[in-house]
């Protein structure tokens, strides 16, 4: 009897369109998911493309990015000899054009040793190091956006001025460096046409040395119109960020599953309206109370994990199609969300257990009614 009369009720027309409400709630949940997981992990990623702690710059007072600072070329000389320094890369930094299909803005990094530098990095490099000013070093995220490959001749153009080089090797740094074309400090001067000047200079202090005293005795070198700053960390402040985002999500998670439990009472409820003649006939053919609880509680059970399964598939497959397109319509644009096996998990198991609570009021309403209540 339990099956014949499970059947009844899960072939009524109202089956399909509850677990389509369901499903898109849920869907709704599973999609944001989908989305906050890329997010979290580029953030994570972005965090780590900084440089180690203790790493510090010096740049001109009055500059607002790294492009617009202006030092002596002479000035690394003055420290690059202090005992507590351990590395020092004086460095030139342009904004130019790139020629490839079409001009890209991008970001040339000059170096005088590209092999230290790289190394100061943990850097893998596919190829070589650029040697000499015909040579060019290309980071990885760089050259995947616009599809360079070794032994290709890039156009490098700053205002009036440009330099054909050649890709002798592409480097992978997992720092910001990764989306810049490194060159020799000589391109750098040719592309400025100044080699009075340099942009900043980056160092790094010997372990155990002490900052205070060091940096004290670095900025007394230092002329007036320059600054030192150290460089920052961005780990923690993504940290902080990604509970944020979490925080934010759970409590739109509480709202979504609410709606769900508002909707599976909505569903019991109706049930027991449009299922009074059989509910009738089933207590006069002897069904007990308990008896009439398993069947209606079965129903939500069996609509709460269809829908669980159809949301968590609706809103995976929405946010694929959707950075698919964007993808298609902005090639610089890459988003690719994803859910977590345990979050698919998860987002099931608070989905039936919402959908139970909302429909346990109607369901124990249901099996306490009287036969000639029914009938009534």
């Amino acid at each position: 009897m339990f099956i014949l009369s499970f059947k009844i009720f899960i072939r009524k027309s109202g089956t399909a369109q509850s677990i389509i409400a369901i499903a898109l709630l849920v869907a709704i949940v599973s999609s944001a998911n989908a989305i906050i997981n890329y997010l979290n992990l580029q953030s994570e990623t972005l965090a780590g493309l900084i440089s180690p702690g203790g790493t510090y710059l010096i740049l001109s007072s009055n500059s607002t990015a790294l492009t617009d600072s202006r030092l002596p070329a002479d000035l690394s000389e003055k420290i690059s000899n202090l005992s507590y320094i351990n590395n020092i890369f004086p460095q030139k930094m342009l904004t130019a054009n790139l020629t490839t299909n079409s001009n890209i803005t991008i970001t040339v990094r000059g170096v005088k040793d590209i092999s230290s530098f790289l190394n100061s990095r943990g850097a893998y490099v596919n190829g070589t190091v650029a040697k000499n000013w015909t040579e060019a070093n290309v980071g990885e995220v760089l050259a995947r956006a616009l599809s360079i490959k070794l032994e290709d001749e890039i156009k490098i153009a700053s205002g009036e001025r440009s330099v054909k080089v050649k890709v002798v090797g592409i480097f992978r740094s997992q720092t910001q460096c990764d989306s810049e074309i490194l060159v020799s400090m000589e391109t750098a001067n040719m592309l400025s046409g100044n080699n009075l000047t340099i942009s900043f200079i980056e160092f790094s202090l010997k372990e155990n040395e002490n900052p205070h005293e060091a940096l004290s005795q670095i900025a007394q070198l230092l002329p007036k119109n320059t600054k030192l700053v150290q460089v920052q960390q961005l780990k923690a402040f993504a940290q902080q960020i990604n509970m944020q985002v979490v925080t934010f999500l759970n409590i739109w998670s509480i709202a979504v599953y609410s709606a769900v439990s508002l909707a599976s009472y909505i569903v019991s409820t109706r049930l027991v309206i449009e299922s009074s003649y059989e509910l009738s006939m089933l207590k006069a053919l002897g069904a007990k109370r308990h008896q009439i609880f398993t069947i209606m509680l079965a129903y939500i059970a069996i609509i709460a994990f269809i829908s669980s399964i159809l949301g968590i598939s609706l809103g995976i497959a929405g946010t694929q199609a959707v950075s698919t397109m964007f993808r298609w319509m902005l090639q610089n644009v890459d988003i690719t969300p994803f859910l977590e096996v345990e979050q698919a998990t998860q987002i099931l198991l608070l989905t039936f257990i919402s959908s139970i609570i909302g429909c346990i009021h109607p369901v124990i309403k249901s099996a306490r009614t009287k036969y000639m209540e029914q009938t009534s």
